[in-house]
């Protein structure tokens, strides 16, 4: 079977002579067919463009004591940044339902901490260009800062430092080498009113991350 070639290009070294054949047909086709993908993924791109970074998700989310509304905006940045603070969120002391008896208080602590410090971090990069072209960020930026400042910050300031010298002072006491760190956590002053303060932490953290979810699958809850 002979091959079907565009251009067919021949010289001749004997006598200097080359002949240049095109192919019309075949070009004709070959340009409507490129054409046609380029349609195709233009079409595309902007489909595209639309569901993830027009089309905010609308989230009602209660923190600090004021039931805030958020338009985040899904675009392939937010969607990452989203991810990356979710995985932290399910993976660590945070979104998991915390256990008055069993965890460990400066445990819990130190996954709020990198929390805090891993949600900073995404935030410092977010892009200039994002914060200004179309706002495109600018919920989610407010989103996250809320969490931190409304959210952990208020509980962190009131009890962590205390919690931790005091905890801290008594790992060193002769009465308390036999005992887990739970059996002395226990004995803290304040044991009651910081655990119970940390379980609504921890319910404000379980709720976020579904709202994160939200953002990542492009959902919103039922009544939202």
């Amino acid at each position: 079977m002979d091959e079907i070639k565009i251009i067919d290009f021949k010289f001749s070294l004997e006598d200097g002579s080359f002949s240049l054949i095109l192919n019309l047909w075949i070009l004709l086709a070959s340009i409507v067919l490129f054409l046609i993908i380029r349609w195709i993924n233009k079409r595309y791109l902007k489909s595209n463009v639309v569901q993830n970074e027009i089309i905010p998700v609308k989230l009602k989310y209660s923190v600090g004591g004021a039931e805030i509304e958020y338009d985040i905006i899904r675009n392939y940045q937010n969607v990452e940044i989203a991810y990356k603070i979710l995985i932290e969120l399910i993976t660590r002391k945070a979104a998991i339902k915390i256990d008055k008896e069993q965890d460990v208080i400066v445990e819990v602590y130190n996954s709020w901490y990198s929390l805090f410090q891993i949600t900073r971090e995404e935030l410092k990069k977010i892009s200039g260009e994002m914060l200004l072209k179309n706002n495109t960020s600018e919920q989610l930026v407010k989103l996250l800062s809320d969490i931190l400042n409304e959210g952990l910050r208020p509980h962190l300031t009131k009890y962590q430092a205390k919690f931790r010298k005091w905890y801290n002072e008594e790992l060193t006491k002769v009465e308390n080498k036999e005992l887990s760190p739970q059996e002395i956590q226990k004995k803290y002053t304040d044991f009651g009113s910081l655990t119970d303060s940390m379980v609504e932490v921890n319910e404000l953290l379980i709720d976020y991350s579904n709202q994160l979810q939200q953002i990542i699958k492009g959902t919103k809850k039922n009544g939202a």
